[in-house]
């Protein structure tokens, strides 16, 4: 109790420090950086994976856990950490989505909850101009401080795609995809090591799929299921009204066994915004992308919620 004391007045006197640095360089944003890019898609699904691989292999500016952690001032946390954080390089020994080391990248939940609803599913109707604007000014600033195109991964965005839209109608999206019963499994496994913030009453972890209420009460096997599918559904539902052009399938297989023909295409794929990174490290040739099985009777789950919602 007395460490959270600690931590958070340190916390406190920090942000306070630098709230005057923080102001300066919101007004450094240059709009005619190239548009952000997020990468969303189910929890577990190799998101973080592919976060950590853009950042090693090209010139990217991000949320860093300096910044996470001074989320009232992660404009200036990341001024004064700027020399590291551009060479950040990763060793891919990532532990339920997180990254060690002030300079490592974060999903930058912290920051984002300043402005944006966590847990479920919403369209931004409520988003005042000002949040939108300030928003829009912390990339904007978080590119101009380290000079690259800003580069984000959290799973809540999602579900929030819409509300998105709104904020950044010229951003792009990697889409993550991971099969299924490999993403349930492995969505079982964080939530018993209590990974992500819990939502939904905590029968659920990190971000709620719109499906989620038909499923609350259901085992943990049949919720991984909905999450993954669920998930998938929202991103597929809400990127239809929207340009397709801007986002671009990422297939977690596929990038484990060929990293680099991934990060090839991803590159082609930011060309067209103007924002192709430049190239700074090289990646490991593969991945592992090891799914070990559950017992028989989760396993069966698992086979059993993917049929109902696929007949559904």
């Amino acid at each position: 109790m007395l460490k959270q004391v600690a931590i958070s007045t340190i916390r406190a006197m920090g942000h306070a420090a630098l709230s005057p640095l923080e102001l300066g360089l919101r007004g450094r944003a240059d709009p005619d950086m190239p548009p952000p890019v997020f990468i969303i898609g189910p929890p577990r699904s190799g998101t973080t994976l592919l976060y950590e691989a853009l950042i090693t292999r090209f010139k990217l500016a991000y949320i860093s856990n300096a910044a996470h952690r001074f989320y009232q001032t992660p404009l200036a946390a990341t001024w004064l950490m700027r020399q590291g954080i551009r060479n950040w390089k990763g060793d891919f020994s990532s532990s339920m989505g997180h990254i060690s080391g002030w300079n490592a990248p974060n999903e930058g939940g912290l920051v984002w909850r300043r402005w944006l609803i966590d847990g479920d599913w919403h369209d931004g109707s409520g988003l005042q101009d000002q949040t939108i604007a300030d928003l829009r000014q912390f990339t904007a600033a978080m590119s101009a401080v380290l000079d690259a195109p800003f580069l984000n991964k959290n799973v809540m965005h999602s579900n929030r795609l819409l509300a998105m839209q709104r904020i950044w109608p010229d951003a792009r999206y990697l889409v993550v995809k991971r099969d299924v019963t490999e993403n349930a499994r492995s969505i079982i496994r964080a939530f018993r090591k209590g990974a992500g913030p819990a939502v939904g009453g905590g029968e659920w972890r990190s971000v709620r799929p719109r499906l989620a209420g038909a499923w609350d009460g259901r085992s943990l096997a049949a919720r991984a299921v909905a999450q993954a599918i669920g998930v998938n559904r929202d991103i597929t539902t809400d990127s239809a009204a929207m340009d397709q052009q801007r986002f671009l399938p990422v297939d977690y297989s596929t990038f484990c066994a060929d990293p680099a023909s991934i990060m090839a295409k991803i590159a082609d794929f930011l060309e067209t915004t103007g924002g192709c990174p430049q190239i700074r490290n090289a990646l490991p040739e593969k991945f592992s992308a090891s799914s070990r099985h559950l017992d028989a009777s989760e396993e069966q789950e698992i086979l059993s919620a993917r049929k109902e919602l696929d007949d559904g």
